[in-house]
């Protein structure tokens, strides 16, 4: 009944084209409010002629009839028919007649307005929703209150109520309608299922008195997002501002750095979903794996925006995650956008009532209650939703998005690296990163951004980026998450301080070789299409405690300019049974994105034998071995297993290590070594000190040597000298006490005097 573009059909072309634009969606909202009061004029004549209009002594203390009068006069053509209070015959069909002149004036403006491209909002959402010409009007006379407050004493005179300042769906339907048949008929726009309560553009009034009361009578209130679109004032709907960003997309599938069979499958799901209507992409992947542009090259190839909305940031304590959902769709029906829902498992808790909550973030994302539902909506999460959980009612695609290999990994830095605002150093070679950290493109653009950051800020002229620069922020992006479960070690040694057999230091080079050269075998050589699991670098250190393994793991550590650390076993196993496997779940997830070193000291208290199944702790026991071989299978990074006992540890670790390195009681010749390269070139030694003596006497390990070292030095630092060989000597005494060994002159010979003598 409202005045719409499909009221001119059949009208003369000629007057048509006669009919002035509207020049705004403000002067468009102004001139339906106009017809609006007419028919406010013409039911208030009506009432009155029904004498259903209250007359007792009081009424007229809230709204008078000269008050209303005064109001509706504002429209010209009411003044006839309101000189008086009474209503005959001939002021009711000179209102019909206002009526219908005032809806082809403005069905006329409306069909110009199209012509000339003016947007007009109303009209829009109109199209957007399917909206009948009843829903369309349910939105006018909401609206009306919020533009012109004449209007709430208008609601409350023709309801005969003055707290009734609300319009509800009586006073809309008898309105609109012609008969009480057809209101009845037409209550069906005013449930919970309708496109206007689906799609949140009106709501009924909360208060304990209005919930009371019947359908009928409850008062409505228009989303005041609906309110300020149509007004055109176009912003993102305030309880979705916190977490949520539009934009126009300018990535195209040629720029997407993904595979090329996967880049392939996706056009063809755009294609599909262009000429279908839209639809549901899920993209599971890591953090940074090209998720959001897929989403983004989609939507340019469909002429549309993006809306995204960062989940994570999302909190279900001020908004439900269904409405949330809600709002977002009918923003991008709004906005003529796709919808991006960025780190969707993020909006799941952890707990039991999760597969609930899925449930109903599944069941939200159903488009289909808002009538049109051209547009597509991307659902992005690091690890797959199980397609059992969607709706059939719309159409769905699934992408697993890998993290980026060798290869692209170097273009990925090639491209990073060129867009930094600072020059990079000679030495920056995106080979070396790609191959040192497995990231992904997003946390690569990230990484060049923050070492470009730190080199502007510095006091180097002009600023540059080494490639230094970049892995120390590479290692400091990538270690959040392990710090949590493990202990990062400090890596201080250098190759010459590590004593050990020449065997075992060529092996340990040979180790560091090995993940240097990972890109040639496997990315160059294709081997890595020969090796479905176990691509990692597993290494088992053994021998007496105090020999060198921790010393041994840093230095290579350091070599390959990456973090270690070592997990703290207290941590890790629990007497609960699952939990130990759960701890390491975690440990090995965060360290595929942490790009570190896995040490694992004393290695034998997890990776130890599996024993025959006697009792139920001895089954659980077994199956934490079992699930330590499949994580180590899995996992393509470096892990270090250090043990005292090699016969400890499980054979079926030893077929996944790539190398097994034995580190030996040190001889004498090597326990001198250990003594001279243990003090410090600043340290002041006496010329007294005989470590030729001390090697060959005492069958210390290297741990050993070094706690006799600095006790020594303590010693000295008390007397206030150099350190002579008698701290040594009384040093020496104190560590064979702690291995339950007692001085004797056997061990000193001329020196046994000096272990009683006080230094």
């Amino acid at each position: 009944m409202a005045a719409s573009a499909a009221g001119v059909v059949g009208t003369d072309a000629a007057e048509a084209s006669d009919a002035l634009p509207f020049v705004s969606a403000v002067e468009h909202v102004l001139a339906e409010l106009g017809c609006l009061k007419l028919l406010l004029q013409r039911q208030i004549l009506r009432l009155r002629a029904a004498s259903l209009l209250r007359e007792d002594q009081f009424r007229g203390l809230y709204i008078s009839d000269e008050e209303v009068n005064s109001i509706l006069l504002e429209h010209p053509s009411a003044e006839s028919s309101m000189r008086d209070h009474s209503a005959s015959p001939a002021s009711l069909r000179e209102i019909n007649l206002q009526i219908e002149s005032a809806r082809a004036e403005v069905s006329l403006r409306i069909a110009t307005s199209h012509a000339s491209g003016v947007n007009l909002p109303l009209e829009r959402i109109a199209e957007i929703f399917a909206l009948s010409e009843l829903e369309r009007f349910v939105l006018l006379v909401c609206l009306a209150p919020e533009v012109d407050t004449s209007f709430e004493v208008l609601y409350s005179y023709v309801q005969n109520d003055v707290t009734r300042k609300r319009p509800t769906p009586d006073l809309i339907l008898k309105l609109f309608c012609a008969s009480r048949a057809e209101q009845i008929a037409n209550r069906q726009h005013f449930s919970a299922h309708s496109v206007l309560f689906r799609a949140a553009f009106v709501e009924f009034s909360t208060d304990t008195q209005n919930r009371e009361l019947s359908l009928f009578s409850r008062a409505l209130r228009l989303d005041p997002r609906i309110v300020s679109y149509l007004l055109e004032h176009d912003t993102i709907d305030e309880r979705l501002r916190s977490f949520t960003s539009c934009c126009k997309p300018t990535r195209t599938f040629a720029e997407l750095s993904l595979p090329e069979m996967l880049v392939s499958d996706i056009a063809q799901a755009s294609l599909v979903l262009s000429r279908k209507g839209g639809g549901t992409v899920f993209l599971h992947g890591p953090r940074g794996s090209g998720k959001r542009c897929i989403a983004e090259a989609i939507s340019r190839e469909h002429g549309r925006c993006l809306l995204t909305a960062d989940l994570e940031r999302f909190s279900s304590d001020t908004l439900p995650l269904p409405t949330a959902i809600t709002l977002l769709c009918r923003e991008a029906l709004l906005r003529d956008a796709n919808l991006l829902l960025a780190h969707a498992d993020t909006a799941f808790d952890d707990d039991c009532a999760r597969p609930q909550k899925r449930a109903a973030f599944l069941h939200a994302l159903d488009p289909t209650g808002f009538g049109r539902h051209d547009f597509s909506i991307f659902v992005s999460a690091a690890s797959p939703i199980p397609q059992a959980d969607v709706s059939h009612s719309y159409r769905s695609v699934s992408f697993s998005v890998p993290p980026p290999d060798f290869v692209t990994c170097v273009a990925l830095w090639n491209q990073a690296i060129s867009t930094m605002d600072c020059v990079p150093a000679p030495d920056v070679d995106s080979g070396v990163l790609a191959n040192k950290f497995q990231l992904t493109g997003g946390e690569i653009k990230n990484i060049c951004r923050e070492a470009a950051n730190r080199a502007l800020l510095s006091a180097s002229a002009p600023p540059g980026v080494s490639l230094a620069d970049l892995e120390a922020v590479a290692r400091a992006q990538s270690n959040h998450g392990l710090r949590r479960m493990a202990q990062k070690v400090k890596c201080v040694h250098a190759w010459s301080d590590l004593v050990l057999p020449v065997r075992a230091i060529q092996q340990l080079r040979e180790i560091c070789a090995s993940e240097k050269f990972r890109p040639v075998v496997y990315a160059r050589w294709g081997f890595d299409r020969r090796l479905s699991q176990g691509k990692g670098l597993n290494v088992l250190f053994c021998g007496p405690s105090g020999t060198g393994k921790t010393m041994a793991a840093g230095i290579i550590a350091l070599e390959l300019a990456l973090d270690l650390y070592k997990i703290d076993l207290s941590v890790v196993v629990s007497k609960y049974i699952g939990e130990t496997e759960k701890q390491l779940s975690q440990i090995f997830h965060e360290a595929r994105s942490s790009n570190a070193i896995l040490f694992f000291d004393e290695a034998d208290a997890l990776f130890g034998k599996r024993s025959e199944v006697k009792d139920a702790h001895d089954r659980y026991a077994n199956i934490e071995v079992a699930y330590l071989l499949q994580k180590m299978e899995e996992y393509e990074g470096i892990v270090i297993l250090a043990t005292n006992f090699r016969g400890n540890i499980d054979e079926a670790f030893t077929r996944r290590i790539h190398h097994i390195v034995e580190f030996p009681l040190p001889d004498p010749e090597m326990r001198e070594r250990i003594w001279r390269v243990l003090i410090p070139p600043d340290a002041p030694l006496a010329a007294d000190v005989d470590f030729g003596f001390l090697a060959r006497q005492f069958d210390f390990a290297g741990g050993n040597i070094r706690n006799v070292v600095l006790a020594a030095a303590f010693l000295a630092a008390q007397a206030g000298g150099e350190i002579c060989m008698q701290h040594f000597i009384r040093a020496t005494s104190r560590e064979l006490q702690k291995l339950g060994r007692m001085p004797s002159r056997t061990d000193f010979r001329e020196y046994f005097e000096l272990v009683r003598t006080p230094a």
